[in-house]
C-alpha cells in the first residue's frame, strides 16, 4: 500500500469477544460492532511497525478468544490522541469510515485488518 509520506500515519486497534468473521466481510460488520458499543479500545496512536510490539507474548493465548479490528489511516494534521474519550475514538473512526472514498479490507477467521484511503 502507497503512503502519502506528506500525511500523518495512524492505527487504532479494537477488540471485542471472538467474533465469527463472515467470509465476505462489509464495512458495515465493524460499524454496527463500533455502534453497538461492543468493541474496546485496544490502542490508538502513531502507526506500529510491527504488531508484535504491542501485544504482549502472555496476551497471545488470551488472544485467541478475541477478535481484532486494526484501522489504518492517514490525516493531513497530527492527531493529539491523548485528548479523545473512549466515545471520541469510536465517533472519529466512524467519521473516517465514512469519510474514506476506498476501504481495504482483509480479514481472517477472527481478525480484520482495514484500510482507509481519502
Amino acid at each position: 500500500m502507497e503512503r502519502n509520506s506528506n500525511m500523518a500515519n495512524h492505527t487504532l486497534i479494537l477488540s471485542t469477544a471472538k467474533v465469527a468473521i463472515p467470509e465476505r466481510v462489509r464495512i458495515d460488520f465493524i460499524t454496527s460492532l463500533i455502534n453497538r458499543g461492543l468493541t474496546g479500545i485496544e490502542y490508538f496512536g502513531p502507526e506500529i511497525d510491527n504488531q508484535e510490539d504491542f501485544i504482549e507474548p502472555d496476551m497471545k493465548l488470551a488472544s485467541e478468544e478475541i477478535s481484532y479490528f486494526e484501522f489504518f489511516f492517514d490525516t493531513e494534521e497530527p492527531i493529539e490522541y491523548d485528548l479523545f474519550s473512549e466515545t471520541d475514538i469510536d465517533g472519529f473512526v466512524l467519521e473516517v469510515i465514512k469519510k474514506s472514498a476506498n476501504i481495504e479490507l482483509r480479514a481472517d477467521k477472527k481478525d480484520v485488518t482495514l484500510y482507509l484511503h481519502h
